[in-house]
């Protein structure tokens, strides 16, 4: 049995605020998505169940969600976060990111991943995946596509973001 805590340092009456200067990264999307669950599932009175991040090349928003769905997308992510305690998932946030934006494009994903152009930039050549996934010939395999779109799939659909609206080729990597 597990028992998840959360502390919101800037809870207002308007809900959840996230910011930094810097431009909005997957990883940014995911933890406020992660802390939106969280308030939407243990709702606080006098406090509106809507999560904002700031960030300097804009701003995005998750709406309210029921208690009983938000519960249900954290206990998966929970559930999800127990599994990989036992074993390496074949989750990598930049690009799960780029293949889930772009419509679950296997190229896009394998670009972040490799890093394209400038292979030194790539998701790949991070050490701890590389350490983590010695052994695995193909890390964006079925099981990391599957992943991208159970962890990335809610999140998108209640995701408000004008910069994905307007650049379909946009990757937010970073």
């Amino acid at each position: 049995r597990w028992t998840l805590t959360a502390a919101f340092p800037s809870l207002r009456a308007g809900g959840l605020l996230r910011h930094r200067y810097d431009d909005t990264r997957p990883a940014d999307y995911l933890a406020a998505w992660l802390s939106h669950l969280a308030l939407c599932a243990a709702p606080v009175a006098g406090v509106d169940g809507v999560t904002r991040g700031w960030s300097r090349d804009g701003s995005f928003a998750f709406s309210t969600l029921e208690p009983g769905e938000a519960r249900r997308l954290l206990g998966d992510a929970v559930a999800l976060y127990r599994e990989g305690l036992i074993r390496p998932l074949h989750f990598f946030p930049k690009s799960a990111w780029a293949c889930v934006t772009q419509g679950g494009s296997s190229t896009k994903a394998q670009v972040r991943w490799s890093g394209g152009a400038r292979p030194e930039h790539g998701e790949g050549n991070d050490p701890a995946y590389r350490l983590a996934l010695r052994g695995f010939p193909v890390p964006l395999d079925e099981s990391f596509f599957a992943l991208a779109t159970r962890v990335l799939g809610p999140l998108l659909q209640h995701l408000h973001d004008e910069r994905l609206r307007h650049s379909p080729d946009d990757e937010r990597s970073g």
